[in-house]
């Protein structure tokens, strides 16, 4: 389990290492390396070192503190302030949350920069193959109530107009699950076997608030196809298979791999399917795992092979329930 840490007391420990590793001449600049808008000490008149670091603090939430500690440990370093994070579990993502796009069932939206200053997308065609999501999270995270109170005020939804009652959970749930299966390829069934499996959490005992396992999520955005583009664009893996929005902007990748992530189908003589080993496709996808650990994702791969044997299911969920268990806020639901 996640340790207890409260605001208060990862403040104190922030100020004690502050107050540690500098002089009353430097600590000004390294608060300003740290993102902290600090006054000179001789602008200050409030007391020691420990009351201006706390003064500076003020008004920081744990997620904040919690992105303030690791600069602190990657700049000054500090192995006790690094004990504490280590158990936080997995650590937050760079960034603040705007959008998802995700759950794809058609061509590629086209996008525009709404506003360039404060980067809000507008999707201006295609959008009925689309999901956007765009409320800010909730201290959960992303949960399943989270996205049920979403889906009544979406267009999508629209198109099922007297179908549902949109203030039945459960009606409402088969609607958006069924949209959100729809989007995961049905070239893939070991994705579609994991998806299936996940999202029977819900409908347990307390499954509403379990974080929703949210499909086809648009990683980077290219605004052209390789096709029109000749062959491998500029970005690589544009989508993720699956995405975990959690508290303390943690955010947990989902990948199932198939033979194509690490092998190259070849033509066969006799007409049967043939595969050969490629390095070069296996370098590149744990090259771009490298990349989204150090914006802060935590990235899982599932093996297509494992999730179409005996037993998949079990071996899924009590993955889920032991990921989950890191975070206070998503106790296994209860089984019926």
């Amino acid at each position: 389990m996640n340790s207890p840490l409260r605001p208060e007391q990862l403040r104190g420990l922030i100020t004690d290492e502050l107050e540690g590793a500098t002089t009353w001449h430097t600590l000004p600049g390294v608060c300003r390396r740290l993102g902290l808008d600090a006054p000179d000490q001789a602008d200050w008149h409030g007391g020691g070192k420990g009351k201006y670091v706390r003064a500076l603090l003020e008004g920081h939430d744990l997620t904040e503190l919690i992105d303030l500690a690791r600069k602190v440990v990657e700049q000054l370093g500090s192995e006790r302030l690094e004990g504490e994070l280590d158990q936080l579990g997995p650590r937050g993502a760079s960034g603040a949350f705007r959008n998802l796009i995700f759950a794809g069932t058609g061509p590629k939206p086209d996008m525009v920069l709404d506003d360039s200053v404060g980067n809000y997308l507008e999707i201006t065609a295609n959008a009925e193959h689309w999901l956007f999501y765009d409320r800010p999270l909730t201290s959960q995270g992303l949960t399943w109530r989270n996205m049920l109170d979403w889906w009544p005020t979406t267009s999508a939804f629209a198109n099922t107009a007297g179908e549902v009652d949109a203030t039945d959970p459960t009606a409402l749930g088969r609607t958006l699950y069924k949209r959100l299966f729809a989007s995961v390829p049905a070239t893939s069934p070991p994705a579609q076997k994991l998806f299936i499996a996940y999202c029977s959490r819900y409908g347990r005992p307390g499954g509403l608030d379990q974080p929703a396992l949210i499909p086809e999520v648009h990683l980077h955005y290219d605004p052209y196809t390789r096709r029109e583009r000749g062959g491998r664009g500029p970005l690589n893996r544009e989508r993720m298979d699956f995405l975990l929005l959690l508290p303390n902007r943690v955010r947990i990748v989902i990948e199932v791999d198939g033979k194509h992530h690490y092998a190259r189908q070849r033509a066969s003589p006799t007409g049967q399917e043939s595969w050969t080993a490629a390095p070069d496709l296996y370098s590149r996808m744990v090259a771009e795992d490298r990349a989204l650990r150090l914006k802060g994702y935590e990235v899982y791969r599932f093996g297509g092979y494992e999730l179409m044997q005996s037993g998949a299911e079990d071996a899924v969920s009590t993955f889920f329930d032991r990921l989950l268990a890191d975070s206070d806020a998503y106790p296994p639901p209860a089984t019926q």
